[in-house]
């Protein structure tokens, strides 16, 4: 049978992205300590086999780790690649692996690591009658003995993997065992002394599963999780670089809420002068067209790329979304921005799935002929990203036409936010309409939402767009509710 770290580190790949998944699996072994220093991996087809990807892929990983100086590759007799957890620089490859994460990413995992520890919690203490839990609560203080970051990264892993193991759910241990092994070491980068705190919370996670306290359970299991993931994402957000063309530096609160409102100016400008040439371009469309037909309006597919091309980062995509009363069917001509300004390409509309005239941004109308900005949502039928929408009614004749429209999205407010909200006080983030959190300086808000039990220093309402800048707000760790 198969180790537990042989299980961790050489387990059956299930992503696409196989070359680059193996090097991330490997070395996130090795700086987890699983793989620890002079340990000798498989041979490369025994490997191979067990992580289920060709040998040509296996042998391209291996060397990035090699290049890395996490493997060393001996031949002749007794030779085979071994691991060099000592000699590797571990602390600068855990620092480009996570730099390699957005705050989008890192925010998806919080979430999905918070409902499994969570889940898994409440799960063993729900039949805490029928398990051991000896087991458990000597993982639980195994981090309070351990020296050197490795150590203690190996036993935080291991409790947690313990902790979906007592669940009784095989797939609950093996989502845990994934999830350590994609960001289980990078937890502890840098958080040597969050070990007497660590072993305080496992230790109290226990004792509500030994008392068959589900709630409980579950709610502790979650908080320790958030705890961990945020202060990562803390580290991460600090590792941001400010975007090309920020001031070097902001002193002083009024001055930095000053740059924050012309953040939001600059941006507003630039949506609405995409807006305006897609209107300008449908009307010039409509006055060549032969019959009024959405086909007939290609010249809009033009103007939207020339837009993007000229306003990335800022803007995702943007382009004409017609009135199906007016052109007697559902459609759109949209340009958008998958993957940075090189991948320019149309967004093919399949309207049997994308209903957009129930979507939160598509206008009344009656609405007024300004630039309106949606509440942030989830694209789910669409793009799949999370983004703000600006729209403007197009009319042609005294009837609406469509909708002029530009996508943000929320992680790009972020960016562009961010070198602002760093010279402003922690806990201090700007809201939309709806009290979702767009772009914040804390990691404990990112991805949430304010509610009334949240109070802050100061509501400083944004010009030209419906967002407000909340200074100081005050509120328990991880007190902002998520936003699924």
């Amino acid at each position: 049978m198969a180790s537990w770290s042989e299980q961790l580190a050489f387990a059956p790949l299930e992503t696409v992205e196989r070359g680059e998944e193996i090097g991330r699996r490997l070395r996130h072994a090795i700086e987890l300590g699983v793989l620890e220093d002079g340990a000798q991996l498989p041979s490369e087809s025994e490997l191979a086999a067990r992580m289920r990807v060709s040998t040509l892929t296996l042998r391209a990983a291996l060397a990035e780790l090699r290049h890395l100086g996490l493997l060393e590759t001996r031949r002749g007799k007794g030779g085979g690649s071994f691991v060099r957890a000592n000699t590797g620089d571990i602390a600068r490859a855990q620092r480009d692996t996570l730099a390699a994460y957005s705050l989008e990413d890192l925010r998806d995992i919080r979430e999905y690591r918070a409902f499994l520890a969570g889940s898994a919690a409440a799960a063993a203490a729900g039949r805490s009658q029928q398990v051991s839990i000896g087991r458990l609560a000597s993982m639980a203080a195994m981090i309070e003995t351990a020296q050197t970051p490795a150590e203690m990264t190996r036993a935080d892993s291991r409790f947690h993997i313990e902790l979906a193991a007592t669940s009784g759910s095989v797939l609950f241990t093996r989502q845990e065992l994934a999830m350590q092994a994609e960001v289980g070491a990078l937890v502890w980068v840098g958080a040597s002394d969050r070990r007497r705190a660590a072993a305080k919370e496992h230790a109290v996670i226990v004792d509500a599963i030994r008392a068959g306290d589900t709630t409980r359970a579950r709610t502790l299991a979650e908080e320790h999780v958030r705890r961990d993931m945020n202060r990562l994402i803390d580290l991460r957000m600090s590792m941001e670089p400010p975007p090309p063309g920020s001031p070097p530096g902001i002193e002083g609160i009024d001055s930095a809420v000053s740059a924050v409102e012309a953040f939001a100016v600059s941006l507003i400008g630039t949506v609405a002068a995409s807006i305006r040439t897609v209107d300008e371009a449908v009307q010039a469309g409509l006055d060549r067209a032969k019959y009024g037909r959405l086909d007939e309006l290609e010249n809009v597919y033009d103007v939207a790329r020339q837009n993007l091309a000229g306003a990335v980062p800022a803007l995702y995509g943007t382009g004409f979304v017609a009135d199906p009363s007016f052109f007697g069917e559902l459609g759109a001509i949209w340009c958008y921005i998958p993957s940075g300004p090189d991948s320019l390409q149309r967004f093919e509309l399949d309207p049997e799935f994308y209903d957009y005239l129930t979507a939160p941004w598509w206008p009344a109308h009656d609405a007024a002929d300004t630039v309106h900005a949606s509440c942030a949502y989830v694209d789910a039928l669409g793009t799949n990203e999370h983004v703000v929408t600006f729209t403007r009614r197009v009319t042609r004749d005294g009837k609406m036409a469509g909708s002029a429209a530009v996508d943000v999205l929320v992680s790009r407010l972020q960016a562009g936010f961010d070198p602002f909200l760093r010279s402003l006080p922690p806990n201090t983030c700007i809201v939309d309409q709806n009290e979702v959190i767009l772009a914040t300086n804390t990691a404990s808000l990112v991805g949430g939402r304010l509610t009334p039990s949240h109070q802050a220093q100061r509501r400083i309402a944004l010009p030209s767009v419906p967002w407000t800048l909340c200074i100081g707000v005050i509120t328990q760790e991880n007190a902002a509710d998520p936003v699924h």
